[in-house]
């Protein structure tokens, strides 16, 4: 779970040295990593997901919504990440392009939905 950078979510500046994962929380981290707006191509979100639950996950997908100055939801979505498989450790990246969206996306919450892989 992850939250702009006015939520209380950590900041991926704060992670610690991303080859100690003991040091990150016990679960599937999702992090939104920048925004960018362009008139004619609307708002974009790029982030990471680090699979860090202890088990190999499968069906990786980052849900957005987007508040208002009310932070009253505007907008939910979902995409894939890639890729949409994670061993323990595993990273992935997702990408939200928003055409419609008419402003750059400052206020958001990011959630990672996933089951766990069970292949051998």
């Amino acid at each position: 779970m992850s939250r702009s950078p006015a939520g209380e979510a950590m900041g991926i500046e704060s992670f610690p040295e991303i080859e100690n994962f003991q040091k990150l929380p016990r679960e599937v981290i999702i992090k939104g990593a920048g925004t960018q707006f362009n008139a004619s191509e609307g708002a974009e979100l790029r982030g990471i997901v680090i699979n860090n639950v202890g088990h190999s996950i499968k069906n990786v997908r980052a849900q957005l919504v987007i508040f208002d100055q009310n932070r009253v939801p505007l907008l939910g979505v979902s995409t894939p990440t890639d890729p949409d498989r994670l061993p323990q450790g595993g990273m992935a990246n997702f990408h939200f392009q928003l055409k419609d969206q008419k402003r750059d996306i400052k206020d958001y919450f990011l959630h990672a939905n996933w089951s766990f892989d069970e292949a051998p």
